[in-house]
């Protein structure tokens, strides 16, 4: 009897001690998909090996190669998603590329393994729960795209098979996740949110759709218990957890970006970016008659929310210099907004100007005018930026004092017609996908020597 009782007393101790909360354990330092985070801010706020300090003694220290092709060989849109060690990386021909993302001891590295996919990947992947997910651009037969959610982990074998597959009408759409829930954009023009773990088959629905009118191509963004897509024309917001039923209406919407009424202008694979209550993105008209073919608008999703606007006018707007086009995600951090232009890497105040129209506080250039689909990408107190051609440049976020300025840290990869992805910089390295070498996709990676 006493020794039951002494038995029962050790194991009631000994549960007490498991249950007992102990300090925390930091997580691993990940860059899980487009733009970092589920509000597609572009900033890793955790890195503090490569700063503005030490960005200039950045060097290559492995090239990434992925299978060989004949025809597409690049990676002209995916950037990395980077968990657990692991790089995901989606190419032009077809194939989800799972990296070490901490190299292999070697100059060059080879996949851990690739998933064929059914059509080309012009999208960042997701990493979530245990799943990478990734989406692949429609047919040319009917223009259906497919959505796929693989083993993040592999599955012991050279190539492996997808755990789940959704289709989706021709999305140019980077899956986001957040809660549980996969958002993505359709060229048909509706959101469309998925159970991350799938539905229990091969194929599944999704949860619920909504409906924004006309086609987007931008990935959608999640904040504040709203997601929020862009269309062609303007800025949709729907309830993140849906409404209970298949289609939900939008809780609010923003007026029209301007040209959209002529047909000159439109939002152009650009999805929105949350900071807080703001929410930004830019929009194009080509044939705007007073040289402003970009603006970018600030809008309050608190304000737009509380009387459920559906022609929600901005705070403010802004422009670049005159001519210069922003066809991709803006990024902020540390009350900057910055954008990635045909031309140069701008600035702005993202508080505004106490003005309805606001200007640029500086620019920065790569000594280049090729043009760029990259976003840019903010850590360590440096905006890191790519362009066409191979360059990539990194410039101290906080400018330099003048209106133009010079990159504290440059490089070129493959130099010509080199496509290079929105940069990703994690735990003291700097990814950038991109150029073909020898018919062979490649991820570049720099590091700090060790001295």
């Amino acid at each position: 009897m006493r020794t039951r009782v002494f038995l029962s007393v050790v194991i009631a101790l000994v549960a007490a001690i498991v249950a007992a909360p102990g300090p925390a354990m930091a997580a691993a330092p990940a860059w899980p998909q487009f733009g970092h985070d589920a509000g597609l801010s572009g900033f890793n706020p955790d890195e503090n090996t490569i700063t503005r300090d030490t960005v200039g003694g950045l060097d290559l220290e492995y090239v990434a190669a992925g299978p060989p092709s004949s025809t597409f060989g690049g990676i002209s849109r995916s950037s990395p998603a980077i968990v657990g060690g692991v790089a995901y990386v989606g190419t032009d021909q077809g194939v989800l590329v799972a990296w070490p993302a901490t190299g292999c001891g070697s100059a060059q590295c080879d996949p851990l393994w690739t998933a064929q996919l059914s059509n080309g990947a012009f999208t960042t992947p997701a990493v979530a729960n245990g799943l990478v997910f990734v989406s692949s651009a429609g047919n040319a037969e009917n223009g259906i795209g497919t959505l796929y959610a693989f083993r993040a982990a592999g599955c012991g074998r050279a190539s492996c098979k997808p755990v789940w597959t959704a289709p989706v009408p021709n999305t140019d759409s980077s899956p986001t996740v957040a809660d549980g829930v996969l958002y993505i954009v359709s060229n048909d023009g509706r959101l469309l949110a998925f159970a991350d773990k799938g539905c229990g088959r091969l194929s599944c629905a999704p949860l619920w759709t909504g409906n924004l009118k006309t086609s987007g191509q931008g990935a959608p963004a999640v904040a504040n218990g709203l997601v929020y897509a862009t269309s062609s024309d303007r800025l949709v917001a729907f309830r993140a957890a849906g409404c209970g039923q298949p289609t939900c209406p939008p809780v609010w919407a923003s007026v029209p970006v301007a040209g959209s009424d002529t047909g000159s202008g439109l939002i152009q694979d650009v999805g929105p970016t949350v900071n807080g209550d703001k929410v930004y993105f830019a929009g194009v008209d080509f044939q705007s008659p007073d040289g402003h073919t970009s603006t970018i608008y600030a809008y309050s999703s608190g304000d737009c929310a509380a009387t459920r606007n559906l022609d929600c006018k901005p705070l403010w707007i802004y422009h670049p210099a005159d001519f210069e086009s922003i066809q991709s995600n803006l990024t902020v951090a540390g009350g900057i907004l910055y954008g990635s232009a045909v031309g140069f890497l701008w600035a702005f105040d993202a508080n505004g100007c106490g003005r309805p129209v606001c200007g640029f506080l500086w620019f920065g250039g790569l000594g280049t005018t090729s043009g760029t689909s990259a976003s840019p990408s903010v850590a360590g107190g440096v905006v890191y930026y790519t362009q066409f051609g191979g360059a990539i440049g990194g410039f101290d976020a906080r400018g330099c004092g003048e209106i133009s300025c010079a990159p504290l840290f440059f490089t070129v990869t493959q130099p010509f017609e080199s496509p290079m992805t929105t940069p990703v910089v994690l735990d003291g390295r700097l990814y950038v996908a991109g150029p073909a070498v020898g018919g062979r996709p490649t991820m570049w990676v720099y590091h700090l020597p060790k001295q």
